[in-house]
């Protein structure tokens, strides 16, 4: 095999890895992790749905298809398919930050672009780590 064929297969590799995907050793970097809209609206948390602010509690406001501060309400700057700040538009360029218990700036809760590894999709993260 010679170095270009080899320089391709790396490129090829690197360019497959599915952006933002978790792994389940990873969920405790997101439980307890707040999640931010661009313009500093508080989200809700990433974390196991007994969590009384989780995004994945079915009695919190933050789960709710009727809150403005829910990513899962479709009418919401922040739930719908097309708002540059929703965690459900794949191209939009400010979705909400996942911040850890510490200030650290984890990523974005998005569903894409697959291109940017900073970005976690919600249901990703929901099911790897068993929060539902």
């Amino acid at each position: 095999m010679n170095k270009y064929f080899m320089y391709i297969l790396v490129i090829i590799s690197i360019m497959s890895v599915s952006a933002g995907e978790i792994n389940s050793w990873q969920c405790s970097k997101f439980n307890g992790a707040r999640i931010i809209g661009e313009d500093g609206d508080y989200l809700g948390k990433l974390g196991p749905n007994y969590m009384s602010d989780s995004i994945y509690n079915d009695s919190s406001s933050y789960s709710g298809s009727w809150s403005t501060d829910s990513i899962f309400n479709t009418s919401s700057k922040y739930g719908n398919s097309y708002s540059n700040n929703s965690v459900f538009n794949d191209t939009a360029s400010y979705p909400p930050v996942i911040l850890s218990e510490d200030g650290e700036v984890l990523g974005r809760l998005s569903v894409g672009p697959n291109y940017l590894s900073d970005r976690y999709n919600p249901y990703d993260i929901k099911y790897t780590c068993d929060w539902d």
